[in-house]
This record gives C-alpha cells, structure tokens and sequence, in this order.
C-alpha cells in the first residue's frame, strides 16, 4: 500500500492498548523483547509499546512470543487477510463472478440489433483489457455487428456512496485509490507508456492503454540522450481535461496533455516506462462506458446510440454470460500484489453472492444491492465466529476466549487502505491458524507473496524462501503477518504490527520478528 502525506496526525489516532491477554496465553512467556526486535525499534526510534508482536507454533503450543497483542492498530494491507481467506471459506476457490449480456430488440440477418444492448455488471474483479476484448469479440462471434440503440448498463449489484478517489491521501490518480463497481473494467485505469521512438530517434513516443473512446492523447517530448533517469515523472507535467464539444451521447471529449517541465524532454536512460493513472473522467460509470465502447467499435462493432446507465428490465433473457477467473486467482492477484480495488470488489461480493446465485437468469426481481455495511457485517460474523472455535480449541477453556470481539477487529472496506480499518495482533493471529486449519488452506498459503522470491516480498532478506507473507504499509503503519517455516521444522505464525509516525524507519524490525521466528531450535 502507498503512504499518507499527513504523518503528524497520526500519533493523536493511536489506539490505547486493552487489557493484557488471557492468562490461558501468557504462561512461561519471556517478559522482555528478543534483543534484535529491541534494537531494531531503538535504531528507528520507535518505542515498543508502538508494537504488536505475536509468534504462535502452528503444533497447538502456547505463543513463544507475544507483546503488546491485544492492541487494537491499524493494519494497512494485512487487512486483505481477512477479506480474502472468508471469501476462500465461504465462497470455494471455484467461484467465479459473472457479466450477464442481454438483446433489448431482434437480431436481423445482418446482425443488427434493433434496440439497446443490456450489460449487468457482476462484481468481476478481473475484468482486465484482455478478457473485454474477449468478451466483445464473442458478441461478434455471435453474429452481433450493429448495435442500433444503446448500450445499458446495470451496476445496480452494489449501492455505495459516492467515491472520492483522492480523500484517502489526496492522490485522486493513483490507480490504487480506485473505488468498487459492480462492472470494474480494467480497474479504471489506463496507462501511460513511454518508449524511444523508432522511426524519430530524437523523440519519445507516449501512448495511451487501453485507449477510451473520446479521448485524444497529445504529448510532444525530446529524446534527452546522456540525462540519468532519476525522477522522470517530475520532469513531466501531465493535465487531463474536457474538451469543447459533446459526443452525441452526452459525454465529454478529453484531452491528455503531456508536456516537459525544465528538464526539456524524457531521457533517453528511462528506455521504457509506464505511468499507470486512474480515469476519473466525466464521474463514476465514464471509465467503463468510454473503455466498452472503443472495445466494441475495434471489434468491427457499430454503435448508433450511446452508452447509459438503467436497470436490467423484466422479461429479457440472458443472451450471453461472461465468467471471471476463479477465486483463487483472484485471491492469489490481490495478496500477492496487494491489489486494494480487486480486495473491495471480493468484500462486496461476501454481501452479495447469495442473493446473486440465487436469482434467475429470467426473474424479474433485481437482488438486494450489496452494501459495505453488509459486508463489514457478514466478514465480522464470519470472523468473530471462526476465531472463536480456534480459540477454545487453543485454550481448551469453551466460551472464554473471543480474540476478534470489540476493537479488536474494525472493518471499513476489506482492503486495509483506510484509517478506520484495525486489527489485534492476537485476532490476526487466531485467524491465520483458522486459515492453517481449513480446507482451503493450500489456495490460501499459495497466495501469499514467498519471502525474496516474488510479490510485495521478493526484495526481502529475511528467512528467503521459508515465509509466506502480506505486508502492509500507511504513512506511520508498517505491518506484516504470515507464515514462517522453522529452522526446527516447525511452522509458526507470525504478526508483527507497527503504529508509530516513523513506523516505515522501524520496518527492519519486522524482518528481524521473522528471522527470530525462524531460529527455533
């Protein structure tokens, strides 16, 4: 996850600590930190009670290691740990979401359509460029070419307020502050790539992916040869406005400027580079309106009308029905790669599969809207309940222990990207080894990034290829929680939260909880 740029507010919003853990957890505990996690917190002056730290032995033993982890902290991306192991429990790793097409009119022999083209979006999380384009080339293969209406779509799946993309940091175009759609094409982002140019040696070339139908893309840059790269995107000044003049379905042209700043130009060291950015265009829906119609015209497709938003109307039959990858692909995207908007959809989808499922292709009846306090509700359930059964079976004192109840385990929008979402050390824990426990477990672990081999982990230098790991970054957060195999042969658990405004000058401390852990002889 990215960083927020308001650091100084964040030590007013430091939780207080609850109360020490059960005494089922606490006997024969070393009382002081190992030296290594202690000196690491001292070398980023970070104080220890700023930290949770919990090591668990998967073989039902008592923690050897557990400090501060009951406090309740915001946890950043570990949150997705959560989010994605319910849906894997609840769902099963076969489930997939679904774009439903239907034909508002007939069909002639030449393949028009007479009437408007009804697309329900299904909360797919992988609905990328490549699989759109798949999608619209079956409806050529079909026999459709002219569509001579609209096309409608119904996003009605999920109701949602509205989505300030730039309230979490003020960054309104970081793709990683996308909002949940219930028709999510290409997570609302295009790309920016930027390549020496082969037939101008002295030029850049700048293109715009996927391209959105209305918007026009100008960007004249030198080549600058012998110019390090360094910071070549503040060398740039990038603007995206509306343009003079309507498309005839009511939607703005855009422009996207990019100009160089003093430096002159791109240098010619950069070679080639991307600059993800997400659409904000003419508000929520523009980016899938713009994306679905130049997909269809590249297909060979004809458009008459435009594209708008309306409910899926009674009587029309399911004409074509897309599939989305598994869940466990999609699991894998989201903790592998931390991908914050893939997480929101799945958090949704906890709301609202059932009612989904559960209707038919040609009922009249819309399902209740997936909202997010349905979803905070059902994940909390599902978790609370969960962790409940593994701690009595920790413990063995039924009833006594619920490790995820009250602030121990704050919901806000499954992604771990906000300031309400909050987590114990010993919830985070507990679930983990409801996770290790269940039959999902090996599409669970295998999501998780491999510790210096690949994901959010690959640059770590701890236990190499011995952890299983989420990390999870704020401005003043620095999380990580896991799985660590044992130099004993033992696996353990491993939680590691920090709250602290110089939380990120602490992180060594977290690999060094992963490394004692791993020393378990």
């Amino acid at each position: 996850m990215r960083r927020w740029a308001v650091a100084t507010a964040l030590a007013a919003c430091l939780p207080a600590f609850a109360q020490g853990p059960s005494p089922a957890l606490t006997a024969e505990l070393p009382t002081e930190l190992p030296p290594e996690l202690t000196q690491a917190l001292q070398a980023g002056k970070v104080p220890a009670d700023a930290a949770s730290f919990l090591v668990w032995p998967l073989d039902g033993s008592a923690p050897r290691l557990q400090h501060q982890a009951d406090a309740s902290r915001l946890a950043a991306s570990v949150m997705k740990l959560f989010t994605t192991g319910a849906a894997l429990r609840t769902l099963g790793p076969a489930h997939t979401w679904r774009t439903e097409v239907g034909l508002g009119g007939p069909v002639n022999r030449q393949g028009a359509l007479g009437g408007p083209l009804h697309v329900r979006g299904g909360g797919d999380p992988s609905l990328v460029m490549e699989r759109v384009q798949q999608m619209v080339g079956r409806w050529r293969a079909a026999g459709l070419s002219d569509i001579r209406g609209d096309i409608v779509i119904d996003r009605g799946l999920f109701s949602l307020p509205e989505h300030d993309t730039a309230a979490f940091d003020g960054q309104g175009l970081k793709p990683y502050n996308a909002g949940a759609d219930a028709l999510l094409l290409n997570h609302q982002a295009v790309t920016l790539r930027f390549t020496p140019d082969a037939s101008q040696p002295e030029r850049a070339r700048v293109t715009l992916e996927p391209a959105l139908h209305g918007v026009s893309l100008d960007a004249d840059l030198k080549l600058l040869p012998g110019v390090p790269c360094g910071d070549w995107r503040g060398a740039l000044k990038l603007s995206m406005t509306p343009q003079p003049g309507w498309h005839h379905d009511g939607r703005h042209r855009w422009r996207v400027h990019i100009q160089p700043t003093a430096s002159g130009g791109y240098p010619a060291a950069c070679g080639e580079r991307e600059w993800p950015l997400l659409w904000q265009g003419d508000g929520p829906g523009d980016h899938a309106a713009r994306l679905l119609t130049q997909s269809w015209l590249d297909a060979g497709g004809r458009l008459s009308g435009g594209v708008r938003e309306g409910a899926w109307p009674a009587g029309v039959a399911v004409w074509q029905s897309w599939p989305s990858a598994p869940l466990a692909a999609v699991v894998r995207d989201i903790n592998k790669f931390s991908n914050n908007v893939m997480a929101r959809q799945v958090f949704l989808s906890l709301a609202s599969v059932d009612s989904v499922s559960a209707r038919s292709a040609l009922s009249a009846l819309s399902p209740p809207p997936a909202t997010l306090e349905r979803a905070r509700e059902a994940l909390t359930r599902h978790v609370q309940e969960a962790t409940i059964q593994q701690a009595a079976r920790d413990t063995s004192r039924p009833g006594e222990a619920a490790p995820c109840d009250g602030a121990a385990l704050v919901l806000d929008n499954g992604s771990g990207l906000s300031r309400v979402e909050r987590s114990s050390a010993r919830c985070m824990a507990t679930w983990l080894r409801v996770m290790w426990a269940s039959p999902v477990m090996p599409e669970f672990i295998a999501s998780l990034p491999v510790n210096g081999l690949d994901g959010t982990t690959r640059r770590w230098q701890a236990a190499v290829g011995q952890a299983h790991l989420k990390t999870g970054s704020l401005d003043g957060v620095a999380t990580v929680a896991g799985y660590v195999l044992g130099e004993s042969g033992q696996r353990h658990v491993v939680v590691g939260l920090i709250n602290h405004p110089r939380a990120d000058a602490a992180r060594p401390a977290l690999q060094a909880l992963v490394d004692w852990a791993r020393r378990d002889r």
